[in-house]
């Protein structure tokens, strides 16, 4: 029985690496480079999928950035200004 326990808490953890959740994160805009789609928010480099709008943001400037992280990127669904 504990073996299948264990078996069964392995697996999950596997499947659950792979999984992306949303995150937050609340700061001022460092550095932008249009062109590449990405804004730095405490030296982390955070990009801006063509579906999110960036109009507007400069650096200097306070937000607030849903995002979710896979493969070392940090992905923009959602900014608040």
């Amino acid at each position: 029985m504990k073996r299948v326990i264990a078996a069964l808490a392995g697996a999950t953890m596997l499947m659950a690496a792979g999984v992306a959740t949303a995150a937050e994160v609340k700061g001022a805009i460092t550095a932008m480079n249009a062109g590449a789609r990405t804004v730095t928010i405490g030296g982390v480099t955070y990009t801006f999928p063509a579906n999110v709008d960036m109009a507007g943001l400069a650096a200097g400037q306070t937000v607030t950035l849903t995002f979710t992280t896979a493969n070392n990127v940090n992905t923009v669904s959602k900014v608040t200004k």
